[in-house]
């Protein structure tokens, strides 16, 4: 079905037209309707940073163009927070597997990207990402969630107010009953798979990760 051109109406083909770049347009016109001449129009097709915009986007209140301009800054920080997590990641397993050890200092670059790793400042507050959990146990139901708390600031040198720690057991669980408790547990993502080292934890402390109870019943459907 062929397109009518946004101004003068009439039937428009593939060749010598131009499309408007606001993408609540994309309106089509013959270029001859819209005063591009054959300089504009060649260098519109070769290169991608040349736009064109009709006059009704060009004519668009302030407020309205304002209410774009957040728009678009908001998707470009969601991309750029993403690409920084993605980094951070890739980052820290590439040294979790003994690959920074054989770097040679004289040799590295500029471009090394460097995540801070000194946790025990109050000092500077910073908003840290805590996106996944692990369940830690077992231990005698007299452990608190102070204890461990103060267990992996000590084990993993890091301020005790980035540790989440919550006991799993029931609110009218009676503790004297229970053989053991469990815990789950939650450092910043960038650091949390210190949290699966076997040396930080007391002979026999099983860790995984933790799935919520809703989850594990979905599963079984």
């Amino acid at each position: 079905m062929a397109e009518n051109c946004g101004k003068c109406k009439k039937s428009i083909a593939k060749e010598g037209l131009v499309i408007c770049n606001s993408d609540d347009c994309m309106k089509k016109f013959h270029r001859t309707c819209v005063n591009i001449d054959d300089a504009l129009y060649d260098a519109i097709q070769k290169n991608p940073l040349i736009s064109f915009n009709c006059e009704d986007c060009k004519n668009q209140s302030p407020k309205a163009l304002a209410v774009k301009l957040q728009t678009m800054e908001e998707k470009l920080n969601k991309v750029y927070n993403g690409v920084n997590q993605i980094s951070t990641r890739m980052y820290q397993q590439y040294f979790q597997f003994g690959n920074a050890n054989n770097v040679d200092p004289k040799k590295q670059t500029n471009n090394l990207i460097v995540v801070g790793n000194n946790c025990n400042s109050d000092r500077l507050q910073v908003v840290c990402d805590y996106g996944r959990w692990v369940q830690v146990g077992k231990f005698a139901t007299s452990t608190s969630e102070d204890d461990i708390i103060e267990h992996l600031a000590e084990e993993l040198k890091i301020n005790k107010n980035l540790v989440k720690c919550t006991k799993l057991v029931k609110n009218d669980a009676n503790l004297s009953q229970l053989s053991y408790c469990k815990f789950k547990i939650s450092i910043p993502d960038y650091r949390f798979n210190e949290l699966f080292n076997e040396n930080i934890w007391p002979s026999g402390v099983m860790v995984s990760p933790f799935t919520p109870r809703s989850q594990l019943n979905q599963n079984r459907i």
